[in-house]
């Protein structure tokens, strides 16, 4: 359950980018792209490896910084990218990496917000102490500048338009 509730918040998740980043820098919101269904398949198909893969290491405490590092941190910097470059949004590097890095620690502080609610009045279990809570977040930043690294580069930004 929650897992389909995680894939479900990728989707929401790049649907709100896909708008959100050309409405902040252009003001303008671009219609959707066939692109956007291959990138919203590519996310969840990521997810779920990333899941099962960090669901096979046998050290739970290595296990979980794997899924925050490379399922949180790296899949929202990849969902942001993907949003900036199937929206055709013309964006400079810089401008490109501050945002999507504010905008994943913003989805890893909202993730741990929703853990503290269903641990707390639903009986989940997530975290044994609240440094847990610190770590996941240091993971889910390590894994935004592990991708932040390797796609920012790939973000092309054209001087001449206006």
């Amino acid at each position: 359950m929650y897992l389909f509730l995680v894939l479900l918040g990728w989707i929401v998740t790049y649907f709100s980018l896909y708008f959100l980043f050309p409405y902040f820098f252009n003001g303008a919101a671009p219609a959707l792209s066939r692109r956007s269904w291959y990138s919203i398949i590519g996310t969840v198909a990521f997810s779920a490896f990333i899941f099962a893969a960090s669901s096979n290491i046998r050290d739970p405490e290595l296990s979980n910084r794997i899924l925050h590092i490379f399922g949180g941190g790296f899949l929202s910097f990849l969902v942001c990218f993907l949003a900036v470059k199937d929206s055709g949004l013309n964006i400079g590097r810089f401008q490109f990496f501050v945002f999507s890095f504010l905008v994943v620690l913003s989805l890893g502080a909202v993730n741990e917000m929703l853990e503290y609610v269903l641990q707390n009045y639903f009986n989940f279990s997530f975290a044994k102490t609240a440094n847990d809570t610190w770590l996941d977040l240091i993971s889910n930043s390590a894994g935004a500048l592990i991708a932040g690294v390797f796609l920012t580069p790939f973000i092309k930004h054209s001087w001449n338009q206006k």
